[in-house]
Protein backbone atom coordinates (compact mmCIF):
# COMPACT_ATOMS: atom_id res chain seq x y z
CA UNK A 1 0.00 0.00 0.00
CA UNK A 2 3.20 2.76 0.94
CA UNK A 3 4.55 1.16 -2.56
CA UNK A 4 1.55 1.93 -4.10
CA UNK A 5 1.26 5.76 -2.81
CA UNK A 6 4.86 6.17 -3.44
CA UNK A 7 4.77 5.04 -6.77
CA UNK A 8 1.78 7.83 -7.13
CA UNK A 9 3.46 10.12 -5.94
CA UNK A 10 6.45 9.78 -8.11
CA UNK A 11 4.21 9.21 -11.48
CA UNK A 12 2.60 12.52 -11.17
CA UNK A 13 5.59 14.44 -10.06
CA UNK A 14 7.51 12.96 -13.08
CA UNK A 15 5.38 12.08 -15.97
CA UNK A 16 4.61 15.46 -18.49
CA UNK A 17 1.55 15.95 -19.24
CA UNK A 18 -0.24 17.98 -22.78
CA UNK A 19 -3.07 20.45 -22.86
CA UNK A 20 -4.84 21.49 -25.34
CA UNK A 21 -6.87 24.58 -24.49
CA UNK A 22 -9.80 24.91 -27.12
CA UNK A 23 -11.41 28.34 -27.08
CA UNK A 24 -14.92 29.07 -28.99
CA UNK A 25 -14.67 32.68 -30.82
CA UNK A 26 -17.32 35.08 -30.74
CA UNK A 27 -19.30 32.87 -28.05
CA UNK A 28 -21.00 36.05 -26.86
CA UNK A 29 -22.16 37.08 -30.37
CA UNK A 30 -23.33 33.73 -30.85
CA UNK A 31 -25.35 33.89 -27.24
CA UNK A 32 -26.57 37.32 -28.84
CA UNK A 33 -27.61 36.75 -32.13
CA UNK A 34 -29.04 33.26 -31.50
CA UNK A 35 -29.89 33.12 -28.03
CA UNK A 36 -28.26 31.53 -24.89
CA UNK A 37 -30.63 28.07 -25.18
CA UNK A 38 -28.61 27.82 -28.16
CA UNK A 39 -25.57 28.94 -27.43
CA UNK A 40 -25.55 26.07 -24.63
CA UNK A 41 -26.47 23.92 -27.08
CA UNK A 42 -23.77 24.57 -29.26
CA UNK A 43 -21.35 23.74 -26.32
CA UNK A 44 -23.16 20.47 -25.62
CA UNK A 45 -22.59 19.60 -29.63
CA UNK A 46 -18.67 20.36 -28.95
CA UNK A 47 -18.64 18.20 -26.01
CA UNK A 48 -19.58 15.27 -27.68
CA UNK A 49 -17.21 15.92 -31.18
CA UNK A 50 -14.39 16.01 -28.59
CA UNK A 51 -15.07 13.60 -26.26
CA UNK A 52 -15.49 10.98 -29.14
CA UNK A 53 -14.92 12.16 -32.81
CA UNK A 54 -11.62 14.23 -31.71
CA UNK A 55 -10.57 11.65 -28.90
CA UNK A 56 -10.96 8.61 -31.50
CA UNK A 57 -9.03 10.34 -34.06
CA UNK A 58 -6.14 11.50 -31.34
CA UNK A 59 -5.73 7.65 -29.64
CA UNK A 60 -5.50 6.26 -33.32
CA UNK A 61 -3.25 9.08 -34.60
CA UNK A 62 -0.70 8.54 -31.62
CA UNK A 63 -1.59 4.23 -31.94
CA UNK A 64 -0.16 3.78 -28.37
CA UNK A 65 -1.97 3.60 -25.05
CA UNK A 66 -2.65 7.44 -23.53
CA UNK A 67 -4.80 8.34 -21.11
CA UNK A 68 -6.99 11.64 -22.05
CA UNK A 69 -9.57 13.87 -20.25
CA UNK A 70 -11.51 16.62 -21.51
CA UNK A 71 -13.81 18.56 -20.17
CA UNK A 72 -15.67 21.59 -20.48
CA UNK A 73 -14.15 24.36 -17.62
CA UNK A 74 -15.47 27.39 -19.00
CA UNK A 75 -18.41 28.64 -20.86
CA UNK A 76 -16.57 28.35 -24.22
CA UNK A 77 -13.54 26.50 -23.20
CA UNK A 78 -12.56 23.32 -23.70
CA UNK A 79 -9.55 21.24 -21.97
CA UNK A 80 -8.12 18.29 -23.58
CA UNK A 81 -5.42 16.50 -21.37
CA UNK A 82 -3.02 13.90 -22.33
CA UNK A 83 -1.27 12.07 -20.21
CA UNK A 84 2.19 11.88 -22.55
CA UNK A 85 4.92 13.86 -23.45
CA UNK A 86 4.04 14.12 -26.97
CA UNK A 87 6.52 15.79 -29.22
CA UNK A 88 6.35 18.91 -31.26
CA UNK A 89 5.76 16.85 -34.34
CA UNK A 90 2.25 14.91 -32.22
CA UNK A 91 1.48 18.05 -31.52
CA UNK A 92 1.03 20.09 -34.46
CA UNK A 93 -0.69 17.11 -35.94
CA UNK A 94 -2.86 16.83 -32.84
CA UNK A 95 -3.41 20.77 -33.21
CA UNK A 96 -4.77 19.83 -36.86
CA UNK A 97 -6.59 17.04 -35.97
CA UNK A 98 -8.83 19.15 -33.17
CA UNK A 99 -9.05 22.32 -35.01
CA UNK A 100 -10.89 20.01 -38.60
CA UNK A 101 -13.13 18.54 -36.19
CA UNK A 102 -14.27 20.86 -34.77
CA UNK A 103 -14.21 23.70 -37.65
CA UNK A 104 -15.49 21.20 -40.31
CA UNK A 105 -19.01 20.33 -38.42
CA UNK A 106 -21.95 22.10 -39.30
CA UNK A 107 -23.72 22.88 -35.55
CA UNK A 108 -27.85 21.97 -35.50
CA UNK A 109 -29.46 24.98 -33.88
CA UNK A 110 -32.73 24.73 -32.28
CA UNK A 111 -36.05 24.48 -33.36
CA UNK A 112 -35.00 24.90 -36.51
CA UNK A 113 -33.09 23.01 -39.95
CA UNK A 114 -30.35 25.94 -40.35
CA UNK A 115 -26.49 24.57 -39.28
CA UNK A 116 -23.55 26.97 -38.74
CA UNK A 117 -20.02 26.71 -38.66
CA UNK A 118 -18.27 28.06 -35.36
CA UNK A 119 -14.61 28.78 -34.96
CA UNK A 120 -12.07 28.06 -32.77
CA UNK A 121 -8.58 29.33 -31.33
CA UNK A 122 -5.90 26.76 -29.96
CA UNK A 123 -3.33 27.20 -27.28
CA UNK A 124 -1.01 24.21 -25.78
CA UNK A 125 1.66 23.95 -23.54
CA UNK A 126 3.42 20.77 -22.25
CA UNK A 127 4.44 20.22 -18.51
CA UNK A 128 4.75 18.74 -15.20
CA UNK A 129 3.04 20.95 -12.53
CA UNK A 130 0.09 23.08 -12.72
CA UNK A 131 1.98 25.64 -14.21
CA UNK A 132 1.19 23.74 -17.80
CA UNK A 133 -2.61 25.72 -17.27
CA UNK A 134 -1.09 29.18 -17.11
CA UNK A 135 0.82 29.02 -20.07
CA UNK A 136 -1.80 27.25 -22.26
CA UNK A 137 -3.83 30.21 -21.01
CA UNK A 138 -1.57 32.54 -22.16
CA UNK A 139 -0.74 30.65 -25.55
CA UNK A 140 -4.44 30.83 -26.30
CA UNK A 141 -4.77 34.56 -25.37
CA UNK A 142 -1.62 35.06 -27.17
CA UNK A 143 -2.98 33.25 -30.21
CA UNK A 144 -6.23 35.13 -30.67
CA UNK A 145 -4.01 38.41 -29.90
CA UNK A 146 -2.48 38.01 -33.28
CA UNK A 147 -5.76 36.70 -34.85
CA UNK A 148 -3.80 33.06 -34.88
CA UNK A 149 -5.67 29.62 -34.78
CA UNK A 150 -2.85 28.19 -32.66
CA UNK A 151 0.38 28.90 -30.54
CA UNK A 152 2.41 26.53 -28.46
CA UNK A 153 4.30 27.63 -25.17
CA UNK A 154 7.06 25.70 -23.58
CA UNK A 155 6.67 25.86 -20.20
CA UNK A 156 10.05 24.39 -19.50
CA UNK A 157 11.34 27.18 -21.68
CA UNK A 158 9.59 29.63 -19.07
CA UNK A 159 10.37 28.32 -15.79
CA UNK A 160 10.80 32.40 -15.23
CA UNK A 161 7.84 34.15 -15.47
CA UNK A 162 9.69 37.26 -16.64
CA UNK A 163 10.48 35.49 -19.91
CA UNK A 164 6.83 35.83 -20.77
CA UNK A 165 6.22 39.04 -19.07
CA UNK A 166 9.27 40.96 -19.92
CA UNK A 167 9.92 39.47 -23.90
CA UNK A 168 10.79 42.51 -25.13
CA UNK A 169 14.08 42.99 -22.17
CA UNK A 170 14.82 39.24 -23.51
CA UNK A 171 14.83 40.86 -26.71
CA UNK A 172 16.69 43.96 -26.37
CA UNK A 173 19.40 41.10 -24.28
CA UNK A 174 19.67 39.15 -27.02
CA UNK A 175 20.50 41.87 -29.20
CA UNK A 176 23.37 43.52 -27.11
CA UNK A 177 25.03 40.20 -26.02
CA UNK A 178 25.06 38.51 -29.16
CA UNK A 179 22.68 35.97 -28.21
CA UNK A 180 21.15 35.74 -31.44
CA UNK A 181 21.65 31.61 -32.51
CA UNK A 182 21.09 29.87 -35.85
CA UNK A 183 20.26 25.99 -35.48
CA UNK A 184 20.29 24.04 -38.16
CA UNK A 185 18.55 20.88 -39.61
CA UNK A 186 19.87 19.14 -42.16
CA UNK A 187 18.16 18.48 -45.82
CA UNK A 188 19.07 15.53 -47.71
CA UNK A 189 19.67 15.09 -51.12
CA UNK A 190 17.27 11.75 -52.65
CA UNK A 191 19.68 10.42 -54.75
CA UNK A 192 22.88 9.43 -52.03
CA UNK A 193 20.69 10.18 -48.63
CA UNK A 194 23.74 13.14 -48.13
CA UNK A 195 23.08 16.34 -46.66
CA UNK A 196 22.99 18.42 -49.57
CA UNK A 197 21.78 21.88 -47.53
CA UNK A 198 20.85 23.28 -43.85
CA UNK A 199 17.91 25.23 -42.96
CA UNK A 200 18.49 28.10 -40.30
CA UNK A 201 16.37 28.51 -37.51
CA UNK A 202 16.55 31.67 -35.27
CA UNK A 203 16.67 31.28 -31.38
CA UNK A 204 17.24 33.77 -29.12
CA UNK A 205 18.22 32.90 -25.46
CA UNK A 206 17.08 34.48 -22.00
CA UNK A 207 19.56 35.87 -19.08
CA UNK A 208 19.40 32.38 -17.73
CA UNK A 209 20.56 30.60 -21.00
CA UNK A 210 16.79 29.38 -21.58
CA UNK A 211 16.03 28.97 -26.07
CA UNK A 212 13.13 31.19 -26.39
CA UNK A 213 11.46 29.77 -29.74
CA UNK A 214 10.44 31.86 -32.75
CA UNK A 215 6.46 31.17 -32.23
CA UNK A 216 6.90 33.30 -28.86
CA UNK A 217 9.35 36.02 -29.61
CA UNK A 218 9.19 36.79 -33.36
CA UNK A 219 5.67 39.09 -33.54
CA UNK A 220 7.07 40.53 -30.71
CA UNK A 221 10.37 41.65 -32.67
CA UNK A 222 8.40 42.54 -35.52
CA UNK A 223 5.99 44.93 -33.64
CA UNK A 224 8.59 46.58 -31.33
CA UNK A 225 11.29 46.82 -34.51
CA UNK A 226 13.77 45.08 -33.42
CA UNK A 227 13.64 41.92 -36.21
CA UNK A 228 15.72 43.36 -38.47
CA UNK A 229 18.37 44.35 -35.85
CA UNK A 230 17.66 40.04 -34.86
CA UNK A 231 18.29 39.47 -38.67
CA UNK A 232 21.76 40.67 -39.11
CA UNK A 233 22.93 39.42 -35.96
CA UNK A 234 21.67 35.86 -37.05
CA UNK A 235 23.08 36.34 -41.02
CA UNK A 236 25.78 37.55 -39.78
CA UNK A 237 26.54 33.86 -37.88
CA UNK A 238 25.14 32.23 -40.72
CA UNK A 239 28.80 33.53 -42.60
CA UNK A 240 30.38 32.46 -40.30
CA UNK A 241 29.25 29.09 -40.84
CA UNK A 242 29.05 28.75 -44.44
CA UNK A 243 32.65 30.22 -44.61
CA UNK A 244 34.14 27.89 -41.28
CA UNK A 245 32.17 24.90 -42.89
CA UNK A 246 31.40 25.32 -47.03
CA UNK A 247 28.04 24.28 -46.28
CA UNK A 248 24.95 25.45 -48.35
CA UNK A 249 22.52 27.25 -46.12
CA UNK A 250 18.74 28.23 -46.51
CA UNK A 251 17.34 31.42 -44.91
CA UNK A 252 13.79 31.67 -44.54
CA UNK A 253 12.19 35.48 -45.77
CA UNK A 254 8.44 36.77 -45.99
CA UNK A 255 7.05 39.25 -47.68
CA UNK A 256 7.75 41.75 -45.28
CA UNK A 257 11.01 40.63 -44.84
CA UNK A 258 11.53 41.59 -48.91
CA UNK A 259 9.57 44.95 -48.53
CA UNK A 260 12.26 46.42 -45.90
CA UNK A 261 14.85 47.93 -47.58
CA UNK A 262 17.16 47.79 -44.22
CA UNK A 263 17.40 44.29 -44.66
CA UNK A 264 17.35 43.71 -48.35
CA UNK A 265 20.32 46.53 -48.01
CA UNK A 266 22.17 45.05 -45.53
CA UNK A 267 21.30 41.16 -47.21
CA UNK A 268 22.80 42.14 -50.64
CA UNK A 269 26.07 44.47 -49.17
CA UNK A 270 27.31 41.41 -47.05
CA UNK A 271 26.44 38.61 -49.85
CA UNK A 272 28.71 41.02 -52.35
CA UNK A 273 31.14 41.24 -49.83
CA UNK A 274 31.66 37.55 -48.96
CA UNK A 275 31.24 36.16 -52.22
CA UNK A 276 28.89 33.69 -50.86
CA UNK A 277 25.75 33.89 -53.38
CA UNK A 278 26.02 30.43 -54.40
CA UNK A 279 26.10 28.72 -50.81
CA UNK A 280 22.28 30.59 -49.97
CA UNK A 281 18.91 29.93 -50.38
CA UNK A 282 15.98 32.09 -49.73
CA UNK A 283 13.02 30.17 -48.85
CA UNK A 284 9.92 32.78 -49.21
CA UNK A 285 6.71 32.29 -47.48
CA UNK A 286 4.14 31.82 -50.02
CA UNK A 287 0.77 33.74 -48.53
CA UNK A 288 -1.76 35.77 -49.43
CA UNK A 289 0.08 38.78 -48.03
CA UNK A 290 1.48 38.95 -50.98
CA UNK A 291 -0.39 41.86 -52.51
CA UNK A 292 2.65 43.03 -55.60
CA UNK A 293 4.39 39.83 -57.27
CA UNK A 294 6.06 42.43 -59.35
CA UNK A 295 8.21 43.33 -56.02
CA UNK A 296 8.71 39.25 -55.77
CA UNK A 297 9.76 39.02 -58.89
CA UNK A 298 12.62 42.18 -58.82
CA UNK A 299 13.65 40.96 -55.39
CA UNK A 300 14.15 37.12 -56.98
CA UNK A 301 15.83 38.61 -60.15
CA UNK A 302 18.15 40.77 -58.14
CA UNK A 303 19.43 38.19 -55.87
CA UNK A 304 19.53 35.39 -58.49
CA UNK A 305 21.87 37.64 -59.70
CA UNK A 306 24.21 36.71 -57.03
CA UNK A 307 23.87 33.00 -57.40
CA UNK A 308 21.71 32.75 -54.83
CA UNK A 309 18.36 29.79 -55.34
CA UNK A 310 15.41 30.52 -54.80
CA UNK A 311 12.55 28.21 -52.40
CA UNK A 312 8.86 29.21 -52.13
CA UNK A 313 7.80 27.72 -48.65
CA UNK A 314 4.81 25.96 -47.57
CA UNK A 315 4.01 25.55 -51.05
CA UNK A 316 0.41 23.66 -51.57
CA UNK A 317 -2.12 25.12 -49.60
CA UNK A 318 -3.20 28.73 -48.77
CA UNK A 319 -2.71 31.14 -51.92
CA UNK A 320 -0.69 28.63 -54.17
CA UNK A 321 -1.16 30.34 -57.55
CA UNK A 322 0.56 28.08 -60.07
CA UNK A 323 0.31 31.31 -62.36
CA UNK A 324 2.52 32.94 -60.65
CA UNK A 325 5.07 30.16 -60.18
CA UNK A 326 5.25 29.93 -64.10
CA UNK A 327 6.36 33.96 -63.66
CA UNK A 328 8.97 33.22 -60.94
CA UNK A 329 10.40 30.27 -61.47
CA UNK A 330 11.64 28.89 -58.67
CA UNK A 331 14.54 26.41 -58.04
CA UNK A 332 12.48 24.86 -55.12
CA UNK A 333 9.17 24.32 -53.65
CA UNK A 334 8.72 23.46 -50.09
CA UNK A 335 5.87 21.27 -49.56
CA UNK A 336 3.62 22.29 -47.19
CA UNK A 337 3.99 20.32 -43.96
CA UNK A 338 0.17 19.85 -43.72
CA UNK A 339 0.48 17.81 -46.95
CA UNK A 340 3.49 15.52 -45.97
CA UNK A 341 2.65 14.64 -42.29
CA UNK A 342 -0.24 12.82 -43.34
CA UNK A 343 0.98 11.20 -46.81
CA UNK A 344 0.55 7.67 -45.57
CA UNK A 345 -2.93 8.40 -43.99
CA UNK A 346 -4.81 11.39 -46.60
CA UNK A 347 -5.40 10.12 -50.48
CA UNK A 348 -5.85 13.95 -51.37
CA UNK A 349 -2.65 14.60 -49.81
CA UNK A 350 -1.12 11.97 -51.67
CA UNK A 351 -2.56 13.13 -54.93
CA UNK A 352 -1.62 16.85 -54.47
CA UNK A 353 2.04 16.36 -54.10
CA UNK A 354 2.05 13.60 -56.70
CA UNK A 355 0.52 16.20 -59.01
CA UNK A 356 2.98 19.23 -57.84
CA UNK A 357 5.59 16.88 -58.56
CA UNK A 358 4.38 16.55 -62.01
CA UNK A 359 4.00 20.09 -62.19
CA UNK A 360 7.78 20.61 -61.10
CA UNK A 361 9.14 18.22 -63.24
CA UNK A 362 7.99 20.43 -66.65
CA UNK A 363 9.51 23.28 -65.55
CA UNK A 364 12.61 21.89 -64.24
CA UNK A 365 12.04 22.92 -60.31
CA UNK A 366 12.96 20.70 -57.56
CA UNK A 367 10.73 19.52 -54.61
CA UNK A 368 11.54 19.94 -50.92
CA UNK A 369 9.37 17.92 -48.02
CA UNK A 370 8.92 18.97 -45.10
CA UNK A 371 7.90 17.42 -42.06
CA UNK A 372 9.22 13.75 -42.99
CA UNK A 373 8.20 12.45 -39.08
CA UNK A 374 8.79 9.23 -39.78
CA UNK A 375 9.77 5.85 -42.41
CA UNK A 376 6.45 5.47 -43.55
CA UNK A 377 6.11 8.91 -44.96
CA UNK A 378 9.87 8.99 -46.32
CA UNK A 379 9.56 6.56 -48.65
CA UNK A 380 6.30 7.73 -49.60
CA UNK A 381 7.82 11.18 -50.45
CA UNK A 382 10.94 8.78 -52.26
CA UNK A 383 8.38 6.71 -54.42
CA UNK A 384 6.64 10.19 -55.73
CA UNK A 385 10.11 11.74 -57.16
CA UNK A 386 10.33 14.08 -54.34
CA UNK A 387 13.83 15.51 -54.59
CA UNK A 388 15.12 16.61 -51.23
CA UNK A 389 13.99 15.58 -47.48
CA UNK A 390 13.85 17.45 -44.37
CA UNK A 391 12.12 16.85 -40.73
CA UNK A 392 12.54 15.06 -37.04
CA UNK A 393 13.04 11.45 -38.90
CA UNK A 394 16.30 12.56 -40.58
CA UNK A 395 17.58 14.95 -38.19
CA UNK A 396 16.16 17.82 -35.35
CA UNK A 397 17.56 21.03 -35.60
CA UNK A 398 20.85 21.40 -33.73
CA UNK A 399 23.70 24.24 -32.69
CA UNK A 400 26.22 22.17 -34.78
CA UNK A 401 26.75 21.21 -37.87
CA UNK A 402 26.62 17.55 -38.44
Amino acid sequence: MIFKKLSNILFKKNNIKTLFLVDILYMKDLNAIYNFKNGDFLIKQLNFILKNQTKELIKKTLNRDIKIKIKNTHADIFEILLFDNLTIEEIVTLKNIIYECVVSNDFKLLNSDSTINIDITIGCSKGADKSIKIYAEKAVYNAKLNFLHYMYYDSFLYKNEAVNENLLETLNYSIEHNLVEPYFQAIMDNSNDEIVKYEALMRIFDKDGNIVMPNIFIHKAKKCRLYTKLMEILFDKIIIYILKHNIHVSINLDYIDILNPQIKKSLISKIKEYEIGSFLTFEILESDYITDYSLLEDFILKYRNQGIKIAIDDFGTGYSNFAHILKIRPNYLKLDGSLIKNLNKDKNSYEMVKSVVEFSRALDIKIIAEYIHTEEVFNLALELGVDEFQGFYLAEPSAEIL
